[in-house]
């Protein structure tokens, strides 16, 4: 073999070697539910049901921000907590959306089928949150448009094997006042553990109105946000890194958001 062809061939080797390194690492016995990350039902938009093999309790604070055509820069945030069972987990959201509105969520992710060793599992979404799709017209005599609560339920599927990451998830919502409207959401996040204590990848959500008058900024029916993801954790720790194009909260063009989150739970 020739000086170039061995470099090569070491080369080669060495990047399979560090790509292969998770993969090793879960033959040797790590799974999703003994990694920090594991334990965390959503950092970004996706959510994940890995979290759901517990016991854990956990918290994180994060903050949004979003530039864009017609608003320079909004920025927003809040705080999450959670706790784990064998197939439940229970999710208490506070925080306030880019419009300065407070917007807590409380929602349930319960895994129907699978477990953390299967590589993959199936469950259940339900959901309620004070900000639905949109705003809807005013139905007093004070204010163009209102706030309206809603009510989501959907699926959940999510794969974990060998370092690799992926979860699907398709809701639909209902708004809980005087229209009813109906809206459709999915999300989706795919990733790659690169170390022991980091993965990327990206994350993101696209929403669609199917029935109602309700409308988003700029009169849209559907919008979007989203993009590359870092996810590290170490410990009962974690941080993750969200950022990317959105057209959310936006009444015309295509602006950038981000979304950064920090926090930590017990395995």
């Amino acid at each position: 073999m020739t000086r170039i062809g061995k470099i090569h061939g070491g080369l080669a080797m060495g990047l399979a070697l560090a790509w292969a390194a998770p993969a090793l690492a879960a033959e040797e016995g790590t799974t999703p539910a003994a990694d920090t990350r594991g334990a965390v039902p959503v950092v970004g938009y996706a959510y994940n049901l890995s979290a759901t093999t517990g016991p854990s309790v956990g918290a994180q604070a994060y903050g949004l921000g979003l530039a864009g055509p017609g608003k320079s820069l909004a920025g927003g945030g809040g705080g999450m907590a959670w706790g784990s069972l064998e197939r439940l987990t229970l999710i208490a959201d506070a925080s306030r959306d880019l419009n300065g509105n407070l917007a807590p969520t409380g929602a349930i992710l319960v895994r129907v089928l699978g477990a953390a060793g299967d590589g993959w599992s199936l469950g259940a979404l339900g959901k309620v949150q004070r900000s639905g799709f949109g705003l809807e017209p005013a139905h007093t005599a004070d204010s163009a448009t209102e706030m309206e609560p809603e009510a989501d339920v959907g699926a959940v599927l999510s794969f974990a094997s060998l370092g690799w990451h992926l979860d699907l998830n398709a809701i639909g919502g209902v708004g809980l006042g005087d229209d009813s409207d109906v809206d459709a959401e999915t999300r989706a996040r795919f990733g790659r553990d690169i170390a022991r204590w980091l993965r990327v990848g990206l994350d993101g959500e696209a929403r669609f109105r199917l029935t109602g008058p309700k409308v988003l900024p700029g009169g849209r029916t559907w919008d979007f946000a989203g993009g590359p993801q870092l996810f590290a954790g170490s410990n009962h720790f974690f941080a993750s890194l969200t950022t990317g194009p959105a057209t959310m909260n936006l009444a015309s063009g295509v602006g950038w958001t981000g979304i950064v989150s920090f926090g930590g739970t017990t395995l």
